[in-house]
């Protein structure tokens, strides 16, 4: 199983409206799991929040983060990430109702918006520090005896 090269992996993370999980960690060192839509533009990602959502807190508390990004259909491609995770607006309005088609399709997500684009959320910026990938089928060479 190849790893993805640079231009796969954007490809990867911008052609389909792929969900994250995003894992924060609770105040007793728990992993808590959340999946959520994300912008990403190459080096980042940005999420947003509602502001009592349990992740925000974690993020607030521990900033460090993993994020797994995959298919569920063969060929498989996984993405996983250490990162960084930081709030850089927490009074953030949605701009636009982009993200909401991407996600949701034209009509859906434009009604999404008008219902929901209003109401202020956290923006969070995420970094990766390190990135594994992997594409395709069968193992890795490195699991072979």
């Amino acid at each position: 199983m190849p790893s993805l090269s640079k231009a796969q992996l954007d490809e990867f993370l911008t052609d389909q409206p792929h969900i994250m999980k995003l894992a924060t960690l609770t105040p007793e060192g728990w992993p808590y799991v959340n999946p959520l839509w994300y912008e990403y533009d190459g080096e980042v990602f940005h999420v947003a929040g509602r502001g009592k959502a349990r992740w925000v807190a974690h993020i607030k508390n521990d900033p460090r983060v993993s994020v797994c990004i995959d298919t569920y259909d063969a060929p498989y491609t996984r993405v996983l990430m250490e990162a960084r995770a930081e709030i850089v607006d927490d009074n953030w309005q949605v701009p636009s109702p982009d993200k909401a088609i991407r996600y949701l399709g034209d009509e859906a997500g434009r009604k999404y918006f008008e219902e929901t684009g209003h109401i202020p959320r956290n923006l969070v910026r995420i970094t990766p520090i390190k990135t594994t990938s992997w594409s395709g089928g069968g193992w890795h060479p490195r699991y072979q005896a």
